[in-house]
């Protein structure tokens, strides 16, 4: 095993994003396959979400409190793969309910404890960051494709195994990264607080969850849309891989457009990007054209996620650096999923998927002036 940190995060990166991979695209079709209807598919969604909008902080603030520690990653994903294995053999509702909380609740910790040892490890340079979180779309790429393929000849509760083993390889290939310790730590869970009421990240936090949410809300319905306008199923699979090849030249090629644009355009650009896509959904009935602004949204996806990292890093109070990834996380990835598809779902059952676009248009627009003003180096006093 490498003792390079910068390696290790490299691989962390592949084998975490390999993971969701295995699992995010395809959990829907096991729990069908376990015979659970949509109400109870949503609710175990929401569950995961709620899970993780509680957990991340929590393990973000424990990575600041034991900086040292080469554990914390290596615990939460062997915590995952127990809990992930649970959810491949338990019977019920109730026993898969809880199977998934105790996977989701440890998942929670990995990326953002990852996100702040990785940064770590590009000291000063943070535009760096995207290089390193490209490999993670990579990897994306390769096990969707691979795991899709098991599916096909050994159901869906083969993820599992893809799932469970790449888990395994992450306890092992992090096992290098640790964050600073020559620097102060807050005792207990108070940095949480701390970067609550930090001006900088609390003026973010809402303008990137405005953005955020529109998207999700979109993507909850993408592969229903594309099915409605006539795309075969091997589009629908398709769409998703373009969105993430989009990312991979877009997030390596990061630090030379972060010198060149600026990290707070770069971050409005890819908010307007945003709406560019829900606009695009909102004119075309081409389920190939539909499909095709994945590209859009890879771009803005891009963008948005590694300026965020980046912006929230560089403003973190000191001491702070994993619990300001956890809560920046539980922002983008458990509340915007909350969020985001429970408007775009309320507005869909009463006017249709169309106004669910357009209100996510009108939500992206909102979020450009909403990002630029709270990224300003000097914002302006109101």
């Amino acid at each position: 095993m490498s003792t390079n940190p910068r390696l290790a995060a490299r691989l962390g990166y592949v084998a975490l994003f390999g993971a969701v991979g295995a699992s995010f695209p395809f959990l829907g079709v096991f729990y069908q396959e376990r015979g659970l209807d949509l109400g109870a598919i949503g609710l175990l969604t929401a569950l995961g979400a709620a899970a993780g909008l509680l957990a991340a902080p929590l393990w973000g603030a424990l990575a600041d409190r034991y900086p040292g520690s080469s554990l914390m990653i290596s615990v939460a994903a062997l915590i995952t793969a127990g809990g992930a294995a649970a959810l491949a053999i338990v019977n019920g509702l109730g026993a898969m309910a809880l199977a998934l909380a105790i996977s989701t609740i440890a998942f929670a910790g990995i990326g953002p404890t990852l996100d702040a040892r990785a940064l770590d490890t590009v000291g000063s340079d943070r535009n760096q960051y995207g290089r390193l979180r490209a490999w993670g779309s990579a990897s994306f790429i390769v096990v969707v494709a691979l795991t899709g393929g098991l599916i096909e000849r050994a159901g869906a509760a083969s993820l599992f195994v893809v799932y469970v083993v790449l888990l395994l390889v992450l306890a092992v290939v992090c096992l290098p990264l640790r964050g600073r310790i020559d620097g102060p730590t807050l005792s207990r869970l108070s940095a949480i607080g701390v970067v609550l009421r930090h001006r900088p990240v609390a003026r973010f936090l809402p303008a990137v969850l405005l953005a955020w949410s529109a998207s999700m809300a979109i993507n909850w319905y993408f592969s229903i849309h594309l099915l409605e306008l006539g795309a075969p199923g091997e589009l629908v699979g398709s769409a998703w891989a373009i969105g993430a090849l989009v990312e991979i030249p877009i997030m390596a090629g990061y630090p030379w457009l972060a010198t060149r644009f600026g990290g707070q355009r770069l971050i409005a650009i890819g908010a307007g990007a945003f709406a560019l896509r829900a606009l695009a959904l909102l004119v075309t009935s081409d389920p190939f054209l539909a499909a095709a602004t994945m590209a859009i949204h890879g771009v803005a996806y891009a963008l948005v996620l590694v300026g965020g990292v980046t912006f929230v890093s560089r403003h973190a109070p000191e001491a702070t650096a994993a619990t300001a990834q956890g809560i920046l996380s539980a922002t983008v990835f458990s509340l915007a999923l909350i969020l985001g598809p429970a408007f775009g779902s309320t507005i869909a059952a009463r006017f249709g998927v169309e106004a669910m676009f357009a209100a996510a248009l009108i939500a992206s627009l909102a979020a450009i002036p909403a990002l630029w003003l709270a990224t300003r180096e000097h914002p302006l006093r109101l």
